[in-house]
């Protein structure tokens, strides 16, 4: 039986306890603006700090390897913004994508701990939209979602050069392979299948090589059309006892999903805990991130109305705790926990 790993945080002021105002960082899929907004852990209620200009509209957003910085992609570019120390953004770099692949855009990245970095080809028809690094950061997983597979590249953490090791096709046609998270024990990955909206779990053995186990999860309900939905994210937890999922609905009115499951310390998959319907479709989004302080918060973004929301989590169910709508077209992408 999983236990909610929980840590509270007093601070003693003339005998009163003060909530904790969490920040976090909230990106745009079609307005030029990074949001920083907060969360009183008391209160239970989001507020928005500030409206940074940005560069561009950013797909994703997310921090280097110690919270220094923001990295950002966008339609023809990665970004860089500096935290300075009143958490304002500040630009420091734009690079322009480059490469003769027709019509590409940077819509995913993932910070390696330490430098230096790489550039990798895939192959014909490939359209990465997942990264994650293996338990040792020695191997690179993607998830190939227009290639319907996952590949695996060797990391030189010297040099950061990348050596190809395997492509290994999804185990259906169509499944499509959005987003990839491996467990820190490294024996154990997860991959959301965007088109028949599943959870996969795969194994990893000796030298990193992956391995389908033939078990996935659904990540919307048995009546609903698979052909109205596309899956999109997958997360761990803070204590890394519960894997998050959602999926996404093609139309207005239909509602997407949130899952959790809980997992055994090896990672393999004990449960599936609920499928919860969100609040609307989530348009491009439905990002569900959760808290890196403990497991019993997540923050969740919306696309459609153009929101983001923290649900709060009891070892068994989720609930919406508090809802911000922020202005300006295209908001929200995905939120990032500060502190």
């Amino acid at each position: 039986m999983h236990m909610l790993k929980t840590a509270f945080c007093l601070l003693w002021l003339g005998g009163n306890a003060t909530a904790i105002l969490h920040n976090l960082y909230v990106g745009s899929f079609n307005a030029s603006a990074i949001h920083h907004v907060s969360f009183d852990d008391e209160k239970l209620t989001l507020s928005l700090v500030q409206s940074f200009s940005a560069a561009d509209p950013h797909y994703w957003i997310g921090f280097d390897h110690d919270k220094k910085n923001i990295y950002t992609t966008s339609g023809s570019k990665w970004t860089s913004y500096k935290i300075a120390d009143n958490l304002s953004i500040v630009l420091e770099q734009s690079l322009p994508l480059t490469g003769s692949c027709p019509g590409s855009q940077s819509i995913f990245l993932k910070a390696s701990p330490k430098p230096p970095y790489r550039a990798i080809d895939y192959g014909p028809g490939s359209g990465v939209h997942g990264l994650a690094f293996g338990s040792c950061n020695e191997m690179l997983y993607s998830a190939d979602d227009t290639g319907n597979a996952v590949w695996r590249h060797r990391v030189d953490t010297n040099t950061g050069r990348l050596q190809f090791m395997e492509r290994m096709d999804a185990p259906v046609p169509g499944a499509n392979p959005r987003h990839i998270v491996v467990h820190p024990h490294g024996a154990v990955a997860y991959v959301v299948f965007e088109g028949t909206n599943q959870l996969a779990v795969y194994t990893i053995k000796t030298g990193g090589k992956l391995f389908y186990t033939n078990m996935s999860y659904p990540l919307i309900l048995s009546e609903d059309r698979n052909a109205d939905f596309w899956s999109d994210e997958v997360s761990l937890s803070y204590s890394h006892s519960y894997l998050w999922a959602t999926s996404r609905s093609y139309q207005t009115g239909i509602p997407g999903y949130v899952t959790a499951f809980a997992l055994s310390p090896s990672g393999m998959i004990d449960s599936q805990l609920f499928l919860t319907p969100t609040l609307t479709s989530c348009g491009l989004a439905n990002a569900v991130t959760p808290s890196d302080f403990l497991d019993e918060f997540l923050a969740l973004t919306d696309n459609e109305v153009g929101f983001v929301q923290i649900w709060r989590f009891d070892g068994k169910n989720a609930a919406i705790v508090d809802t911000l709508e922020l202005d300006g077209e295209g908001c929200c992408a995905n939120a990032i926990w500060y502190d």
